[in-house]
């Protein structure tokens, strides 16, 4: 199936996302996990009813409790013939904050991985919805244990496309990194940062928070009640969206009805190579771990 946009040639590159979606799905719906659309995903499902025609990534979100029954279910390298979650761990490091569900029988090599033994296949991103304190003095806590956690999980500087907040950003995260060089290091401070980010009693909540992604989002948060369980046209499926999509949306992008400038409509990932039709393992020492052969 097609994706009904091609203008900016990553119709199949779309497809192939949705196929991952749609086996994403079936596992939450087997096991009773809860999910739902996020960021320009949900975006696309209000504003075009399906993918935004620029975007070359899908999100989604799930609640911190689903998330980690998701890894034990199916991660820890547990793979069937055309799928594999992932996950930094102590031995592999994805530069990446969140699991990803990866199809391993195609090829999108990131340039941020391309030194990287790991799987290298198109994916999904799933992101955790963690509770968030009420009270100042925790909330502050929150957002730096959140920064360490980001800057030791990833162990590089972020994706960001120039600008002042830029430079202060990788300037924190070089500083960050030369305070701690040892990768075993760098592996305790993210774990221990993690846990402590995530400590809050979910009853004592009123909010959720996604902590581990970008820098922009984790002074946003999300009243729980928007968190219902609502489905809408996504491409040629029903998926599971936020019950106030709208506000999400409004909240995340403003005037979201609003196409983005010309310039702004454009795919933002950095990849090495693409190959929707054969595994990445093809490529290893070609266009993936190619310094260290």
């Amino acid at each position: 199936m097609s994706v009904k946009d091609n203008s900016f040639g990553i119709a199949d590159l779309q497809d192939k996302m949705l196929d991952i979606l749609k086996y994403f799905i079936s596992v939450c719906e087997k096991y009773d996990l809860r999910y739902w659309l996020a960021g320009g995903t949900l975006l696309g499902a209000v504003r075009h009813q399906g993918f935004i025609p620029w975007d070359d990534d899908l999100d989604v979100l799930m609640p911190r409790d689903d998330y980690e029954k998701l890894w034990e279910l199916m991660g820890n390298g547990k793979v069937d013939d055309n799928f594999i979650l992932c996950r930094t761990t102590r031995e592999r490091n994805y530069h990446h904050r969140v699991m990803q569900i990866v199809d391993v029988n195609t090829t999108f090599i990131h340039s941020r991985s391309k030194n990287e033994d790991i799987e290298q296949g198109v994916y999904i991103d799933i992101i955790p919805l963690d509770d968030c304190p009420s009270n100042p003095v925790q909330k502050f806590l929150q957002f730096c244990n959140s920064i360490l956690f980001s800057v030791y999980n990833i162990q590089q500087k972020p994706e960001y496309n120039g600008g002042k907040m830029t430079r202060i950003i990788n300037l924190g995260t070089d500083i960050l990194l030369g305070l701690v060089k040892s990768q075993e290091a760098r592996y305790k401070a993210w774990t221990k940062a993690e846990k402590r980010m995530i400590k809050y009693d979910p009853a004592k909540c009123t909010h959720y928070k996604c902590i581990t992604s970008q820098f922009r989002e984790l002074a946003i948060e999300y009243p729980k009640e928007w968190f219902g369980e609502r489905k809408m046209q996504f491409e040629d499926i029903q998926a599971v969206v936020p019950m106030n999509a709208e506000g999400y949306c409004s909240v995340m992008y403003g005037d979201y009805m609003k196409l983005p400038p010309k310039e702004m409509q454009k795919v933002r990932h950095r990849t090495e190579y693409i190959d929707l039709n054969n595994s990445y393992k093809i490529y290893r020492g070609k266009y993936y771990m190619a310094e260290k052969g």
